[in-house]
């Protein structure tokens, strides 16, 4: 298919030369006739309309700095790139919430992280949302005097969290394959026998796990794998602690040739929990930097449905009574203020621990399946906090979890 044909299909982000001046003009102005009278004051549009003047636009396309969506020899959008400022994005009101300008905003952020690690732009109330939920961080305000004690107030927004390609960053399979060849282990071997499924356990759970001489250490990789005897391709390592720990023993153990990790660990328990209860999670809400590294930027880190509901019918199966729904991390274990507790009780979490969106956050960006199943230790806080260490149900619920793993795997 040659360029022609490829406009003719999808629309195309294309350099403006001063041939579409005209068609840009007429495309923004027409748009903030129709949008803009919406959110402001004629005064307020009368600005808009004199910002984006002829002259201004001509300005910029002479400089390089103007584009265009191109979809059947017409101009359905445009956007203007300053270095790392993005300015002038308009979508033609008839092709708006069809991914036009979500195609802008791609095309121009792309050629902004060449050389620049942020874009920044002004945002109309109208854009506002848009830029918000691409990541988008409001940092300050700016007011523009109208006249007659009249102000158009308008944010300031910044970019710094773009997609990554997991691809470009392999140093972890660089790692291992320089660990294994140490050892004298060829890596592309390794990951047709290493476990595909592996428990990333947490301190007495791995130490009870060990009483069980359930496995064999069979590689040094990500902490020492153990393989379980009755299956070889489900293992246990104990599970580092904290969301970067445990990130960087997940990208190690993925790059081993590991397809499901699950985390098995201790939480302390919301309002609706007791000591000694089960939880399979569905995903962590983040108060962790991890996630966001990882290209996480929403509230919730999911963990794999198919995993998750798997684990589910295991433990159906043992006869385990569990809970399942959200849960949450995060980098301080020992400041839980009240406000910050009440707004994730409110949002139905069922317990708070370090490690799991980490994990999480990992595993979807290796594109590997990720779970976790935690056991409430304890509640509370401060002169409140309920420690359940030594407690019958705490230890009858490790027994629990430690032999379902044992003997389903």
């Amino acid at each position: 298919m040659d360029m022609g044909q490829k406009q003719a299909y999808e629309p195309l982000v294309i350099q403006a030369n001063m041939d579409r001046l005209s068609d840009i003009y007429e495309l923004i102005h027409m748009t903030i006739k129709a949008i803009y009278t919406k959110y402001y004051s004629d005064k307020a549009v009368e600005f808009f309309l004199e910002l984006h003047s002829k002259e201004n636009i001509a300005n910029d396309i002479s400089a390089g700095k103007v584009y265009v969506v191109i979809f059947q020899q017409e101009v359905i959008g445009t956007g203007t790139l300053d270095g790392n400022h993005i300015m002038r994005v308009f979508v033609s009101p008839q092709f708006q919430r069809q991914g036009i300008g979500t195609l802008i905003m791609d095309f121009l952020e792309a050629e902004i992280i060449k050389g620049h690690g942020a874009a920044w732009l002004e945002s109309s109330l109208p854009a506002g949302k848009f830029y918000h939920n691409r990541g988008y961080i409001t940092k300050g305000y700016e007011e523009y005097p109208l006249g007659n004690d009249k102000v158009l107030a308008y944010a300031i927004m910044c970019r710094k969290n773009f997609p990554i390609d997991p691809k470009e960053f392999n140093a972890p399979s660089q790692l291992v394959r320089r660990e294994m060849e140490l050892q004298g282990i060829d890596l592309d071997e390794l990951r047709t026998v290493f476990p595909k499924r592996l428990y990333l356990l947490a301190d007495s759970l791995y130490d009870t796990m060990l009483e069980k001489n359930a496995g064999t250490l069979t590689y040094h990789v990500g902490g020492g794998v153990y393989v379980m005897d009755h299956d070889n391709s489900v293992g246990f390592v104990k599970g580092e602690m904290c969301s970067p720990g445990i990130a960087a023993q997940a990208e190690d153990l993925i790059a081993a040739g590991a397809k499901e990790l699950i985390h098995v660990g201790f939480a302390g328990g919301y309002p609706g929990t007791k000591i000694g209860d089960v939880v399979i999670t569905d995903g962590a809400f983040h108060d962790t930097a991890v996630a966001g590294l990882y290209g996480c930027n929403g509230e919730i880190v999911r963990s794999t449905k198919e995993l998750t509901d798997l684990l589910c019918r295991e433990m159906d199966a043992k006869g385990i009574a569990y809970r399942r729904g959200c849960h949450r991390t995060t980098d301080a274990g020992y400041v839980q203020p009240y406000w910050s507790a009440k707004y994730y009780e409110d949002k139905g979490v069922l317990c708070v621990e370090m490690e799991g969106a980490g994990l999480f956050s990992v595993a979807k960006f290796r594109s590997c399946r990720a779970a976790g199943i935690y056991v409430i230790s304890d509640s509370g806080s401060g002169d409140d906090w309920n420690l359940g260490w030594g407690e019958k149900a705490l230890e009858a619920s490790i027994s629990k979890v430690i032999d379902a793993i044992t003997n389903n795997g």
